[in-house]
């Protein structure tokens, strides 16, 4: 080996972040806000150890201060380079999706998921794009994550979701056990998956690709620490609780049952999320907020709170 070919070799190694280009993929629309974006911008810059570039796309119309602040910013810090698309009606999160991934999938080695009203640590995407490059054979990582309300940004509840791909296929029977925000994909896994199946009424995006993911063999996994902040209200499981989407994430679990061959206790406790979801829906629609937020939380701690190995 040639002493030139030896320090590009040492360099390279010194620099394995910057190798692969990195895109966190990003979507807005008329309810995103000028303070709930600039967070997330801001903890995006803050990233420690790697750049990147942030692909946006303006879902619709958005707010008048949105659109200023889109239109003056600079890339600073991590973000080297913001990339913004648009969309002159709003068609939802799958859709949006779809776009950047497509229109960029050549141009990136991973893509990393960030919801407009969150925001992350700053050791989030350090530790995620390392840990793909040591487990050469997973698709697709998530964290753990702290849910915070809008109104106080102090988190509620910390979720821990199972870290490993069989128990996180096993988990998906009757839960979610990866968190759609969270994740950073590497491309192999829309390889593998094909793209997200919008639905702009269900909002089921993410299990319906997760099903797609465990269909085609895709191997997840979970970073058992907290890297990321998701932000809530009430409208927030309101719009998650609508008896059409409830039937069809039941569907999407059954399928998954029988596609894997799990047997019949997971049928059991996949029907009793099913139900769990249905009383949610029938006290968010007699306005019981009370007893929803206690089921919600209830139901959270159940599921989440603990380490799951």
């Amino acid at each position: 080996m040639t002493k030139t070919n030896s320090n590009l070799k040492s360099k390279l190694s010194r620099n394995k972040l910057k190798t692969k280009k990195i895109a966190v993929i990003m979507s807005i629309y008329i309810e995103t806000t000028y303070f709930e974006l600039a967070r997330a911008f801001n903890s995006l810059e803050k990233q420690l150890e790697i750049d990147f570039d942030l692909l946006l796309h303006i879902d619709g119309e958005i707010k008048r201060k949105v659109n200023r602040f889109i239109k003056s910013y600079t890339p600073n810090g991590a973000i080297k380079k913001l990339i913004v698309s648009n969309s002159k009606k709003c068609a939802g999160l799958a859709t949006s999706m779809n776009k950047l991934i497509l229109n960029n999938f050549n141009n990136y080695e991973y893509f990393a998921r960030h919801d407009s009203d969150d925001f992350s640590s700053q050791e989030r995407l350090k530790s995620q794009i390392e840990f793909l490059k040591e487990n050469k054979c997973v698709d697709i990582v998530g964290t753990a994550f702290a849910s915070f309300n809008k109104n106080q940004e102090n988190p509620d509840n910390y979720s821990y979701l199972p870290i490993y791909h069989q128990n996180i296929l096993k988990s998906f029977a009757y839960s979610s056990p990866i968190a759609h925000a969270t994740v950073v994909f590497r491309k192999s896994f829309f390889e593998k998956a094909g793209i997200y199946q919008p639905n702009h009424k269900t909002l089921a995006e993410d299990s319906r690709l997760w099903l797609s993911g465990f269909c085609t063999n895709c191997i997840f996994a979970n970073i058992p620490k907290v890297l990321y902040y998701v932000s809530f209200n009430s409208q927030s499981y309101s719009r998650r609780s609508n008896l059409k989407q409830n039937l069809i994430i039941y569907k999407i679990r059954l399928r998954h049952i029988i596609f894997q061959r799990l047997g019949l206790f997971p049928i059991a406790k996949a029907s009793i999320e099913f139900l769990l979801r249905l009383v949610l829906f029938i006290l968010i629609t007699l306005k019981l907020d009370f007893l929803a937020k206690y089921l919600i939380v209830f139901y959270q701690k159940k599921r989440f709170t603990k380490k799951l190995f």
